[in-house]
Order: structure tokens, then C-alpha cells, then sequence
């Protein structure tokens, strides 16, 4: 067991949102946590990039192509 310290304001919005959730506070506290767990975290190692631009429409096309395009750029 755990007992949390809320500001005032925080614990009577609590208490009003598992009153119209018709749940108990505890109930509500263990939803709102387990839908945090659940939600998509962000990439967190190189592995974790992979493919994410393939999508990007600046990489659509011949890459050989692509890369004479960037380098002419320079020059």
C-alpha cells in the first residue's frame, strides 16, 4: 500500500473524476496507469530508427539519383 500526497485541488479533481467514472479513486489511478504503460514509447536505440523515413517524400526515388541531386546542390 501507497499513500500519495495531491495538492487539494488535484485530489478533489481525482475524487470528481472517478465519481463520474463511477469508480473508486484507486480504480481510476490503476486505469490512468495502465493506459500510460500501454501507450507507444518513443525509439530508443539506433535499431529502433530503422525505416521510420521510409515514408518521407524526400527520400522517394532512385537513391543514386538522390545523392547526385545533393551534391550538385553544392556546387
Amino acid at each position: 500500500m501507497q499513500t500519495l500526497e495531491l495538492k487539494d485541488d488535484v485530489a478533489e479533481q481525482l475524487k470528481q473524476a472517478a465519481k463520474q467514472a463511477h469508480s473508486s479513486t484507486n480504480d481510476l489511478i490503476e486505469q490512468f496507469l495502465s493506459k500510460y504503460a500501454s501507450e507507444e514509447t518513443p525509439p530508443k536505440t539506433l535499431n529502433d530508427f530503422f525505416g521510420i523515413l521510409k515514408n518521407s517524400p524526400t527520400f522517394k526515388g532512385d537513391p543514386v539519383e538522390i545523392q547526385r541531386t545533393m551534391r550538385n546542390e553544392w556546387g
